[in-house]
């Protein structure tokens, strides 16, 4: 299939697109044609956006449209209500010459109109999934007899959330009816939607998935945050025949930068959905119409944009899906149009544009943010421009302009020009004039080889473990001055540092591992002196012996668990403890000044569990004030706490109360 003529479609569809200029389908549109109009199976579709998608689905399903059937036969679903009016549009462009009717519903504009559109009887019904949910339970939007369904920008549709109206939607449809999905990626929840609701579908792809379209340049520009702004308008004057849409992240930062270019003099406005619709479409008309050369848009509004000759797609900062990059700098270079997508960012955001570059399948090139006088020597050559083709409309007063030529008589034309132009771009040199460079210096990212799957370990590394960490209050620059100076003389590679509170791992060139762990063992960096050993298999440190703290035992950074041995940085759990200064449960105390629970107590200064007290009262006071209390025969004897537990009428044993008693922090519990 060469042409739209060999494609074996309706003679009215070919009219209609050829009417629109069309002649040579793009592959997207080949391959699903050809699928479409042969094969009665699911559909899945994969191509970048501005390669014909709306008539790759569009043009078939007008040809198997049955005209004596008085229901919807074709649903199409999109995200926004940009996306469904452009949908709308132009499957009416590719019907110009058919009796089809099509009806766009979405939310935003008066469901009392699109219902009264509905009871026309339309074939074909373009709907966002809230707006068209809404109508099917009202019972103005019956789909239950469609033979088409479409999900286009289906991957869109489920990172804005659409999820549950898609399920409802598409419950409400035949199990008979032929499913076409179309994405420009194919993200974790589209390989559910698609498992659950297409039949054996074919997948057809026009080029790479997630690859960016092959005529889009892509720029980086390199500044600090604060001087973002800055930069754009920069590249905005350097570039004076710019037509393009500015990305950003958030509503409000939308609105921010669209107010701030419209102070400045630029023809720019926002976009986004805080909008209401007659705004975003007064918005769209006007950038469609070239009254505006810039829009300033968030990702979602940004959606229902299908402009062929955009110029440029600026991101003001670099999406945390790469996914979200390759639909902006989609919409640029459309139609066969080359286009460039440029990222303004800092320096510290290398990583990212290097992970970009491996989704998108291209280099950025790095560009410097032109200085004043480039920006101004652009604006004059412009007004020289400008000057040489303006028309010349209306008629100025003789008088006037022989008193211009009288005032004037004195300069030179070189002079008159050079006035001339520079009150033209007196703006321009006033902002520009002295202008500092603004241009940040990228930092340079450290590539890594590959990593073992299991243990995160680069190949050709091995893993030392070193007892520092953020308790010892060092980082790992000082981690890496530490292994610097005990090799001294050597350069070695270091790879990964994880740190944690007590102890680090620290990932070193396997050829050197063996001395640099030998060298690290006993050196000392401040007060602490290091002990380092090699990790096994890849599992956390186990230390025999270490000091402070309190816990279970550590299986891996820090934590502990409920009961077994404390083998790190000291602790009580109900193991053998072997350092000192700490308490065991119920072993032998074998050091001094700690208690025991029911061992033999052999070091001074404690107490014993069940030694029998002395007679004659508490030896907390001694015999002597026993023997006095006895004495005092005349007082009524004081019953003592706990006296009256026992039917014998002897105290209580000071052991058994003692339980928790102490008043030293961290005491262990008794055992009664």
């Amino acid at each position: 299939m060469e042409t739209y003529k060999d494609s074996g479609l309706h003679p009215d569809i070919i009219r209609g697109v050829e009417a629109l200029g069309f002649v040579e389908p793009t592959p997207i549109q080949k391959m699903s044609i050809e699928h479409l109009l042969e094969e009665p199976t699911d559909l899945i579709a994969f191509a970048q956006t501005g390669t014909g998608k709306t008539a790759a689905f569009s043009l078939p399903i007008l040809h198997q449209l049955e005209e004596d059937v008085q229901h919807v036969q074709a649903i199409v679903l999109a995200p926004t209500r940009e996306l469904c009016l452009q949908i709308a549009k132009d499957i009416e462009s590719y019907a110009k010459f058919m009796d089809v009717k099509v009806a766009a519903v979405y939310g935003g504009s008066p469901i009392s109109k699109q219902i009264k559109e509905l009871q026309g009887r339309p074939q074909i019904v373009v709907g966002t999934p809230g707006r068209t949910l809404d109508l099917i339970e009202r019972r103005k939007l019956r789909i239950e007899d469609v033979q088409f369904l479409v999900l286009d920008e289906a991957d869109e549709m489920l990172s804005m959330g659409f999820q549950d109206e898609l399920d409802a939607i598409l419950a409400n449809t035949p199990d008979y009816k032929q499913t076409l999905c179309f994405s420009a990626t194919m993200p974790e929840g589209m390989k559910h939607l698609t498992k659950k609701y297409l039949t054996e579908p074919k997948e057809i792809s026009a080029g790479k998935r997630n690859i960016s379209a092959s005529n889009v340049e892509h720029e980086l520009y390199v500044v600090s945050s604060k001087n973002t702004y800055e930069a754009m308008r920069r590249i905005l004057d350097f570039n004076p025949d710019m037509y393009g849409i500015v990305f950003c992240r958030t509503r409000r930062e939308t609105q921010s930068i669209a107010e701030q270019l419209v102070n400045d003099g630029y023809r720019a406005e926002a976009i986004h959905g805080d909008l209401s619709q007659a705004q975003r479409d007064d918005v769209m008309k006007r950038f469609r119409n070239k009254a505006l050369n810039v829009m300033v848009a968030t990702d979602v509004a940004a959606r229902g944009i299908d402009v062929n000759d955009l110029t440029h797609v600026i991101n003001v900062n670099i999406p945390d899906d790469p996914e979200v990059y390759v639909h902006r700098s989609g919409r640029t270079g459309r139609a066969g149009a080359s286009g460039i997508s440029l990222v303004i960012t800092h320096g510290r955001n290398m990583r990212k544009v290097k992970n970009l570059e491996r989704v998108i399948g291209k280099s950025f090139e790095t560009k410097m943010v032109p200085s004043g006088e480039d920006i101004c020597e652009v604006k004059m050559r412009q007004a020289i421009s400008d000057l040489e083709q303006m028309d010349h409309v209306y008629e100025l007063d003789p008088t006037l302009v022989e008193e211009a030529m009288d005032k004037l008589a004195h300069l030179s034309k070189a002079d008159l020009i050079e006035r001339f132009l520079g009150h033209e771009v007196s703006t321009i040199l006033s902002r520009y004039r002295g202008a500092r460079n603004i241009n940040e210096t990228a930092k340079k990212v450290k590539e890594h080889g590959r990593r073992d799957s299991k243990t995160g370990r680069e190949e050709g590394f091995k893993t030392i473990v070193v007892d520092l960490g953020y308790r010892q209050k060092v980082n790992p620059s000082r981690l890496m001055g530490v292994i610097n100076d005990v090799m001294e003389g050597t350069k070695v590679r270091i790879g990964k540092i994880d740190m944690d509170k007590t102890f680090s791992r620290i990932d070193v060139e396997e050829r050197y591992a063996a001395d640099i762990a030998a060298r690290l063992s006993g050196s000392k960096t401040g007060s602490y002196t290091i002990n380092a050993y090699f990790e096994e298999g890849g599992s956390a440190p186990q230390r025999s012996s270490s000091r402070g703290g309190y816990g279970g035992r550590r299986d891996g950074r820090g934590g502990r668990d409920r009961g077994g041995r404390r083998d790190d940085r000291g602790g009580r759990g109900r193991g053998r403890r072997e350092d000192r200064g700490g308490f065991e449960s119920r072993g032998r105390r074998e050091d001094r000044g700690g208690f025991e629970n029911r061992g033999r107590r052999e070091d001074r200064g404690g107490f014993e569990r069940r030694e029998r007290r002395d007679e004659g009262g508490s030896n907390r006071f001694g015999r002597d004030f026993g023997d006095r209390l006895e004495a005092r025969g005349d007082r009524p004897k004081r019953k003592r706490i706990g006296e009256d537990r026992f039917d014998s009428g002897k105290r209580k044993s000071s052991k058994s109360k003692s339980k928790g008693s102490s008043k030293f922090k961290g005491a262990p519990r008794r055992n009664r």
